[in-house]
């Protein structure tokens, strides 16, 4: 499985796009940094999400979303459209890592 990440700047703010498979918009993300509720000295997150009726390109878009904001500390969006036929529970969960790699390297390049 391949997982792709393409990254526009806008400003100091980014666009995202997550794709693998036969690439596709299934959910969209919007993550805006703020304050933790728990403890205000610490950066968190806050996201709203669309999801295409019948996919679950959201348990992607989410996560990414809230990763990136709160860790680049500005405002993202998130697409995301990752789909393989006859995909199973345990590739699910390989794509899930794998989406967490890429954010990570994309983090440490653009945090540089």
């Amino acid at each position: 499985m391949t997982i792709n990440l393409r990254a526009i700047p806008m400003g100091s703010q980014w666009n995202v796009a997550i794709t693998g498979g036969k690439a596709h918009i299934g959910a969209v993300a919007l993550g805006i940094p703020r304050s933790s509720l728990a403890d205000p000295g610490q950066a968190s997150a806050s996201v709203s999400v669309l999801t295409v009726t019948g996919h679950i390109d959201d348990e992607v878009a989410r996560p990414a979303a809230h990763f990136l904001a709160k860790a680049l500390k500005q405002i993202v969006v998130v697409s995301c459209g990752i789909h393989y036929d006859k995909i199973t529970a345990e590739d699910i969960l390989v794509v899930k890592k794998l989406v967490q790699e890429i954010l990570e390297d994309f983090y440490a390049n653009v945090h540089e």
